[in-house]
């Protein structure tokens, strides 16, 4: 394959760099069409692939192939469904930052094994600042999470203090990541 294609009727000639603005224009569409289908599922991961399809203005096996190779990348690490805290008698939900009383591997290893082994720790992040770590916990009620700050919390290993603030009302729900469109 050449440099230039040519065409002699209307003297139409097609370089390399044409060929890459096409292409570039070819991985736009894709990203594009990535991010709003990234956008029907964490809308609503129970659609079906035709339902999204239409959405998106793929067909059904177009559709499927990019969703099979977000999660192949890694892009899409799984499906689960949202469940009302509220509906569950979980009507508390409780922040609580922790110091530990050192920040050795070894100590931060420990603590992070035992958070992740309690369910009751809905979220646990290592943070900068003041805390080490925010860990986010819900309840019924305060006589709940008081067991769980006992029989829980204060199992953690390796913890120098805790201190618990609570939600009066979510002002906004966590949704989904941003997917840009630009």
């Amino acid at each position: 394959m050449g440099a230039k294609l040519s065409f002699s009727s209307g003297q139409m000639r097609l370089s390399r760099e044409k060929l890459r603005c096409n292409c570039q224009y070819r991985e736009d569409f894709v990203q594009k069409t990535d991010a709003r289908i990234l956008q029907e599922l964490q809308t609503d991961s129970g659609q079906s692939i035709a339902q999204i399809a239409e959405k998106v203005s793929l067909s059904t096996s177009a559709c499927h192939r990019r969703i099979k190779a977000l999660e192949d990348t890694g892009v899409i690490i799984g499906y689960s469904a949202d469940l009302s805290a509220r509906a569950l008698g979980l009507r508390l939900q409780a922040f609580v930052e922790i110091r530990l009383s050192e920040q050795s591997q070894q100590s931060m290893e420990r603590f992070e094994e035992a958070a992740r082994s309690f369910e009751e720790i809905l979220s646990c992040h290592l943070l900068s600042g003041d805390s080490d770590y925010m860990l986010r916990v819900a309840a019924r009620d305060l006589d709940h999470f008081d067991r769980l700050h006992r029989d829980c919390l204060s199992q953690l290993p390796g913890v120098l203090s805790m201190k618990s603030s609570f939600s009066i009302r979510e002002v906004k729900a966590w949704s989904g990541y941003p997917v840009s469109l630009d």
